[in-house]
């Protein structure tokens, strides 16, 4: 187990990581609201989900992610698909637009941090995603709530998953 002097000193490495999420964020060339680029991304690495399942996701409120949802959808980014199984919920997934839209977005984040990667190599950048995942799933096998319960992100894809009715079917809703 780590000293608690090794541990202070990873959360200060990690604090000291959210000015740059939030720079990458904020450069991105997103046409809408930030919050709906964090739910098009969770969709597009974990595939179609229930609301209270990407709520969950999202650490929101069910009523937030509603508002979120409803936005996207409005943008053509998303649509909700009937459960097969259950006629009374639906499974919010991407549209080919929104895919499109993410993708752009996640092409402009992995060119903004090319420069902060200079001398590393591909193994460097491998180690670190590995650790990073690694203290992720610690993190949430040690909370009374994980983030993302049954449905760890995937690795993130070049080109978006392609969901459907039976890929659907699959999903476990948590609410």
């Amino acid at each position: 187990m780590a000293s608690d002097g090794d541990r202070g000193e990873l959360l200060v490495r990690l604090a000291e990581l959210v000015p740059v999420i939030k720079a990458v964020k904020r450069d991105l060339p997103f046409p809408g609201p930030r919050a709906g680029l964090s739910l098009l991304v969770v969709l597009y690495r974990c595939g179609a989900m229930r609301l209270g399942e990407l709520a969950d996701c999202s650490e929101v409120d069910q009523s937030v992610i509603s508002r979120h949802v409803a936005d996207v959808e409005e943008r053509g980014w998303v649509e909700r698909v009937p459960n097969p199984r259950d006629g009374r919920s639906w499974y919010v997934r991407l549209t080919p637009d929104g895919e499109r839209v993410v993708r752009e977005a996640l092409a402009h984040a992995r060119h903004s941090i090319e420069g902060a990667l200079d001398g590393w190599t591909d193994e460097d950048v491998a180690e670190l995603s590995g650790l990073l995942g690694r203290f992720r799933a610690g993190f949430d096998a040690h909370r009374d709530r994980p983030l993302h319960r049954d449905r760890p992100p995937q690795p993130m894809p070049d080109t978006a998953p392609v969901p459907d009715t039976a890929r659907a079917q699959t999903v476990k809703g948590l609410r």
